[in-house]
């Protein structure tokens, strides 16, 4: 979506913000302050990320939204790391669009996603992909895809029947205890920093982490190449840090080996052997 505010910017001269915040944050109020702080008398548009996909905080989307629609402002909610994982409803966010990926917490096919719109905006709403009626009030006017596969979409049908069969709150308590559990036996670990709130309002299943001495593709490279530990490095504006995220899947063995991994490498981080000439 970044990329896509971007490239309309270059192409069509719209003014594109981004806020940028220095996390975790546990004050809704502040972050709402920034995004009202944003907004010029031209402001059409507020877009905001439910869960950072970087280091997992959880945005007030609702406040966030409340504040836009007193100014007259809509809002579009990228969901790719909330759906399948919080348990909300998207008409409970006050948002007038929706998106999100389907692979993610809900384990759909790669590939898959879905986009929400409240009823009386899809009219307005043109496709990217040619329709016979594309100021329709019809939202499958967005499903003119050409061929596409069948069995993906059996497949969403499928991890939505095992959603429901979890239930999406003890799926979000078990996702967030794991995470927890994990993290808050090694932030006090030194040398190791979390950019994560413990706190199950402001995060889930995201957390990051960073280790003194080690950049995040180092401390990523070491989880893996030594404890065969998949996680995701960091390098972003104001963020670096290793992305580590488990899944309702996870075992606690799963994370007692994380938390022996990050105990060894940090004990160990930043240690130069030096050179002695003889």
């Amino acid at each position: 979506m970044r990329q896509a505010y971007l490239q309309r910017q270059m192409r069509e001269g719209i003014v594109y913000k981004q806020i940028s915040f220095d996390f975790p944050i546990e004050d809704d109020a502040a972050i709402v302050k920034a995004y009202a702080d944003a907004i010029t008398p031209k402001t059409k548009l507020i877009h905001i990320t439910h869960i950072i996909n970087w280091v997992g905080q959880i945005m007030p989307v609702r406040k966030i939204a409340d504040m836009a629609k007193d100014k007259g402002i809509e809002v579009i909610v990228d969901g790719a790391h909330s759906f399948g994982l919080l348990d909300y409803k998207i008409s409970d966010l006050n948002c007038d669009y929706y998106g999100t990926s389907l692979h993610k917490f809900l384990s759909a096919p790669i590939g898959t996603g879905m986009m929400w719109i409240k009823k009386e905006k899809i009219a307005k709403v043109w496709t990217l992909l040619c329709n016979d009626n594309p100021q329709g009030p019809n939202i499958r006017k967005f499903e003119d895809l050409g061929t596409r596969s069948f069995a993906l979409e059996q497949g969403i049908g499928e991890a939505v029947n095992f959603q429901l069969a979890i239930g999406t709150k003890r799926k979000q308590e078990r996702i967030h205890y794991l995470k927890n559990y994990w993290a808050s036996r090694v932030q006090h670990l030194p040398k190791v920093k979390l950019h994560t709130s413990l706190k199950p309002e402001y995060s889930c299943a995201i957390c990051g982490i960073s280790i003194d001495g080690m950049t995040p593709a180092e401390l990523d490279n070491a989880l893996f190449s030594k404890y065969r530990i998949h996680t995701v490095s960091i390098n972003v504006e104001n963020i670096q840090c290793v992305r580590i995220t488990p899944h309702v899947y996870t075992s606690i063995a799963d994370v007692d080996r994380l938390v022996k991994a990050i105990t060894e490498i940090a004990a160990t981080a930043g240690n130069k052997v030096a050179a002695v000439k003889g």
